[in-house]
């Protein structure tokens, strides 16, 4: 039985081992005094409507409420790899936030102390432990040299170098070389999803077209386009149209402004008048032979001489393309402008209406009411022609 005991034994001692599996792993333009005598290029009896056509997206998120400008406390994007080390809390503009400012900062907050020599300010090359890209990081905006730590070391402040380009979805990276105080790296390099900055965009006043697609903005007329745009200190307006370069004192066209104190009840123009579906307080319009640019403003009573005026370095006239700027301070600094544009002609017994924008206004013809309206969000990041008629 011994014998027998021991053989068991053995084969039980030889049965061990690891059973484990491993894997493997034109030349010459017009200014205001300029005069030219053609003839006019309207027929009044036949008009014709036209339909007409950058879109921002951010980058991709787990939320679905929209943000407007401010910071978020929570992780703002995908990480990959271990944590052990400090990770980034929060980064300022937060993920979603649109309409954010041309000269915004970026602010990085991290769960611990940093070093701060080891948190560097790219330069637009995508190599420094801080960058900020508008594509994917195909390339990279430069950030100023400087960095500001706070709180601690925990939190730091980078500025773009020439400030941010209009209506663009920035993503912040945070690479892996940042380290905390105490030498530990940071657990996982990390992304933003991507905060979108504010639309603008300054117009020359000079009879060159530098007008984008997506400040063109279709008509009730084939062949005519209003054009907006804006930036901090302007609001650009224009037309294209073939009736603007012909040198008729009996073509204008006209702009209206929206503002408190405003009217529904445009101006008289001999026998014309429309009925408006906002408020307006300020009518600009200018007159087809380029001898005048006249505001008018609604004071409660009626319209009259407006308290603002167009001067020489306002207003061309190149071709087909009329270019006008108003002060963003004569229109009071609205943050929303409600606007239509159009073209009138008030010869007596030979009155139109037609280009009309929004094109749904109206339909071209004599003396009718607008129906429709733009409303811009000028501090947004949605280009003019993204905005959509209103009501």
């Amino acid at each position: 039985m011994a014998s027998v005991a021991a053989w068991v034994l053995g084969l039980v001692g030889c049965a061990g081992g690891d059973s484990g599996r491993q894997t493997g792993g034109d030349t010459g333009g017009d200014d205001i005094s300029s005069e030219e005598v053609t003839n006019d290029t309207i027929d009044p009896s036949t008009f014709s409507s036209s339909l007409a056509t950058e879109t921002a997206s951010s980058g991709p998120s787990d939320t679905s409420a929209e943000t407007t400008a401010g910071s978020s406390s929570d992780p703002s994007g995908p990480s990959t790899g271990s944590v052990d080390g400090p990770t980034v809390v929060m980064v300022t503009p937060a993920d979603e936030t649109t309409g954010v400012d041309p000269d915004a900062t970026i602010t990085v907050t991290f769960s611990e102390a940093m070093d701060p020599a080891s948190i560097t300010a790219d330069d637009g090359a995508c190599r420094g432990v801080v960058q900020l890209s508008a594509d994917d990081f195909a390339s990279c905006a430069p950030l100023s040299a400087s960095v500001d730590p706070e709180d601690g070391d925990t939190t730091f402040t980078l500025a773009p170098a020439a400030g941010l380009e209009s209506a663009s979805t920035y993503r912040v990276r945070v690479t892996a070389s940042a380290t905390a105080a105490d030498g530990a790296p940071l657990g996982a390099e990390f992304t933003s999803d991507g905060f979108t900055s504010r639309y603008f965009h300054t117009i020359e006043v000079d009879g060159v077209d530098d007008w984008n697609g997506d400040e063109g903005l279709a008509t009730s007329t084939d062949g005519h386009v209003a054009h907006i745009a804006w930036d901090d200190s302007y609001v650009y307006v224009g037309m294209r149209s073939p009736d603007v370069a012909i040198a008729n004192g009996s073509v204008w066209v006209v702009f209206y402004f929206g503002g408190d104190g405003g009217s529904t009840e445009g101006v008289l123009a001999n026998t014309q008048q429309p009925g408006l579906p906002f408020d307006a307080r300020w009518h600009l319009r200018w007159r087809a032979d380029n001898i005048l640019t006249e505001v008018l403003e609604y004071g409660g009573a009626g319209w009259m001489t407006g308290g603002w005026e167009i001067g020489l370095g306002d207003v061309y006239r190149q071709g087909e393309l009329l270019e006008l700027r108003i002060a963003r301070s004569d229109l009071a600094d609205p943050d929303i402008l409600e606007f239509h544009a159009g073209i009138q002609r008030d010869a007596m017994l030979d009155e139109a209406s037609w280009a009309a924008s929004p094109e749904g206004s109206y339909v071209d013809g004599y003396n009718p009411d607008y129906d429709q309206f733009w409303s811009f969000d000028l501090l947004g990041s949605d280009s003019p022609a993204q905005h959509v008629p209103q009501p």
